[in-house]
C-alpha cells in the first residue's frame, strides 16, 4: 500500500522541510505560504487500484508583529488629525488599541476622539494643548502576545501671528462678499436696482419762431412797392408815409404780396 501526497499549487519549496513516512507528512519551518489544501491518495502497489483519498486544509496562524504607526511630530491647534496603525502579517487579522502617555484611549460619546479597532485609526477632532503627548499603538490576536510600536511625541502648536491675521482677513473678506450678494439679491427682488424708463412727454413740440429778416432804409425812389398793383399816386404817397413811421405795419396786415427791401 502506497500513499501519494498532493501539495497546494501556491505553496513554496519543500526541499529540506517536508518528510513523508508511510501515511504521515511532516513539514518543518512552516510559513504563511504553506497554507492551502493537501490531498493524500492510498493505492495498492501490485493491483494499481486506488483504495481511497483524504483532503486536509492547512491554515497557518501568525502571531502579532510590531505594527507600523503614523504619528506626526506636530499639528496646529484646532485642526483635525488622524493617526494610523497597521499590522499586515498577523493571521487572523489583528485588532488595535491606542495609548497616550501609556494610558489606553477608550472612546465614548463625550470624548473628542474616536478609535477604529479593526482599521487601527485614531481620529482627533479640533485638537487642543491637552492632546499633546506620547502616542503608541498595540496590535493583538488570538495566536500570540500583543506587540506595540515605539511611542512617538505629538506637539500641538499655536498658529503664528501672521497666519492668524491672514485667516481672519480671509474670513472677513468672504463675509463681506456674502453680505454684498445678499443685499444685491434683496434689492433686485424689491425693484430698487431697475433702471427708470424715460417717459415721453405728451406736450407738442413748438419750434421757436424764425428771426425777422434784416431791413435797411428805403428811399422814396426805391422799389419797395414792387409787386403791388397800380394804386394811384395818392394811395402810394400815404403808404410811403406809413412805411417811414412803422415799416413792420405793412407785414402785419393781411396783404398777400410781401414787401422786400431793395
Amino acid at each position: 500500500m502506497l500513499c501519494h501526497f498532493y501539495f497546494p499549487s501556491s505553496s513554496g519549496s519543500y526541499a529540506g522541510r517536508a518528510q513523508i513516512e508511510g501515511a504521515t507528512l511532516t513539514i518543518h519551518s512552516v510559513t504563511l505560504k504553506d497554507s492551502g489544501e493537501y490531498r493524500c491518495e492510498v493505492t495498492a502497489s501490485e493491483d494499481h487500484v486506488s483504495l481511497g483519498e483524504a483532503t486536509v486544509t492547512l491554515s497557518v496562524l501568525v502571531p502579532p508583529h510590531v505594527p507600523s504607526c503614523d504619528v506626526p511630530s506636530s499639528v496646529f491647534i484646532g485642526a483635525d488629525l488622524e493617526l494610523l496603525c497597521k499590522d499586515k502579517l498577523s493571521v487572523p487579522p489583528a485588532t488595535y488599541s491606542w495609548y497616550k502617555d501609556n494610558k489606553p484611549l477608550k472612546a465614548t460619546g463625550d470624548t473628542p476622539y474616536s478609535v477604529d479597532t479593526k482599521k487601527g485609526t485614531l481620529k482627533l477632532q479640533s485638537v487642543s494643548k491637552a492632546d499633546s503627548g506620547m502616542y503608541r499603538c498595540e496590535s493583538s490576536n488570538s495566536v500570540g502576545a500583543p506587540k506595540s510600536c515605539v511611542a512617538q511625541q505629538l506637539k500641538v502648536l499655536d498658529y503664528p501671528l501672521n497666519m492668524t491675521i491672514l485667516v481672519a482677513g480671509a474670513s472677513g473678506f468672504v463675509a463681506l462678499v456674502l453680505i454684498c450678494c445678499i443685499c444685491i439679491c434683496v434689492c433686485r427682488r424689491r425693484g430698487c436696482c431697475k433702471k427708470s424708463k424715460k417717459t415721453k412727454s405728451n406736450k407738442p413740440f413748438n419750434p421757436p419762431p424764425p428771426p425777422p429778416p434784416p431791413f435797411r432804409n428805403v428811399s422814396d425812389q426805391g422799389s419797395v412797392f414792387w409787386g403791388l398793383p397800380d394804386l394811384g399816386s395818392g394811395l402810394k404817397c400815404r403808404l410811403k408815409k406809413l412805411f417811414r413811421v412803422c415799416p413792420f405795419a405793412l407785414f402785419s396786415s393781411g396783404t398777400t404780396n410781401r414787401l422786400s427791401p431793395s
